[in-house]
């Protein structure tokens, strides 16, 4: 029983062997075929052959018929019917009033040494806002030019169209390009008439800088506006201490206390000399004469004249009146100190306007246009070869695949 075994295992093991070289014979024929003739292989394929029979299938049935019926109408269409749009540009860099005179040349064509990239892109935002798009609307009226009745159907703006798809339109027909080394903004505006293009590009340029220079002197202009307001508030506080010094002056029948004082003083002192002088005489006459002697009393009459005059002449200099020098001289001295204080604040006050001033222009930008807006000659769009070779080639795409689908779903039903 076993020898019989192992001749029926040497019959089986003869019979694989001839299959397996078999196949492995024929796997070598196809890579060989691959790299000798490989179209030959593909053409030999049984996918291929499946495609190719599909494709014949199709063909008799005329359904390649429609993607030459949809390519011409493509051609009739940008070839007859699509409208010309036609594009102006203009190109801008925004610099600082201190930038424009500080940096160098070399520099300044870089963009290098300031804010230029991102007010670039503060621009280039504004541009494709509402707001600006309401401006151009206003002034121009942008939405009744993209609605031109003598536009075809497929590029004009529809009418009853809502603020959102306006401005997607809008957005659609505007290229904004920044270059990152230099700083430029380069402005494309797509429009139906060329010198209606050009006259929308130079708005959008006006009203750029109007927005730039809102943004940033905004903040400068505030704070010149304030200390505006606080220098008018100084000078009438100025000019209400003058008049309160004025006041005082007619008042007292005064120009200067100090000065009068002075003068009081000299005259207290004239009259105390004189009162000492005369109480020496009158001491030398009474070692000799009597009281009663005439030129003892006239001596005495003048002394108490000089003394009844000095205390007078005190009295005016200092006392409890409201109206003696040192109380005048201290009421004038609190006016003048707040006169004076009034006309320092004021002066402080022009100080600081001044250098807001300074600060306000250099916070101050300027665009500096490169090219104005250009008025085209020629349409640039549609491209209507590019589109053309690319509807064509979808088309085939699109046929490629269907033929595809319905030769795979062939297949699986047989």
């Amino acid at each position: 029983m076993p020898s019989a075994f192992i001749k029926i295992y040497n019959k089986l093991k003869n019979m694989t062997q001839p299959i397996r070289s078999n196949k492995s014979s024929g796997l070598m024929r196809k890579l060989q075929k691959l790299k000798t003739k490989p179209k030959n292989f593909i053409v030999d394929s049984s996918g291929y052959r499946l495609a190719h029979r599909s494709w014949k299938q199709s063909l008799k049935l005329g359904s390649f018929q429609w993607v030459l019926a949809c390519f011409a109408i493509a051609i009739i269409y940008f070839g007859l019917i699509a409208s010309d749009r036609y594009v102006s540009r203009a190109e801008l860099v925004v610099k600082q009033a201190d930038q424009i005179k500080m940096l160098p040349d070399a520099l300044s064509m870089l963009g290098l040494g300031g804010n230029n990239h991102q007010d670039a892109l503060l621009i280039q935002d504004y541009l494709k806002s509402s707001d600006l798009l309401n401006k151009l609307d206003k002034k121009l009226g942008l939405k009744a030019h993209y609605q031109n009745n003598k536009v075809d159907y497929f590029s004009r703006l529809h009418t009853d169209v809502s603020q959102e798809e306006f401005l997607k339109y809008y957005r659609e027909h505007l290229t904004l390009r920044l270059d990152d080394i230099s700083g430029v903004l380069t402005i494309e505006l797509q429009a139906f008439d060329p010198a209606y293009g050009q006259q929308v590009v130079g708005l959008m340029l006006k009203e750029s800088e109007a927005f730039i220079n809102k943004l940033g002197h905004q903040v400068a202009v505030e704070q010149l506006a304030f200390v505006e307001k606080e220098v008018d508030r100084a000078y009438q506080r100025l000019q209400v201490e003058k008049a309160k010094v004025l006041e005082f002056q007619n008042t007292h029948h005064l120009i200067s206390p100090e000065s009068s004082s002075t003068a009081r003083m000299g005259v207290v002192s004239q009259i105390e000399g004189q009162l000492a002088q005369q109480q020496a005489q009158l001491k030398q006459l009474q070692s000799y004469m009597k009281e009663t002697a005439p030129a003892v009393v006239s001596v005495q009459a003048r002394i108490d004249a000089l003394t009844q005059q000095l205390a007078q002449e005190q009295g005016r200099l200092t006392g409890a009146d409201k109206n003696s020098m040192n109380e005048v001289t201290a009421s004038y001295m609190d006016v003048q100190t707040q006169a004076t204080l009034a006309a320092d604040l004021y002066k402080t006050g022009l100080i600081s306007l001044e250098q807001a001033r300074i600060e306000a222009y250099r916070k101050l930008k300027h665009l500096l246009i490169i090219s104005q807006p250009s008025i085209a000659e020629d349409a640039e769009y549609p491209r209507r070869l590019y589109n053309l070779a690319t509807i064509g080639v979808l088309l085939c795409l699109l046929y490629g695949l269907a033929v595809m689908g319905i030769a795979t779903l062939r297949e699986h039903q047989d």
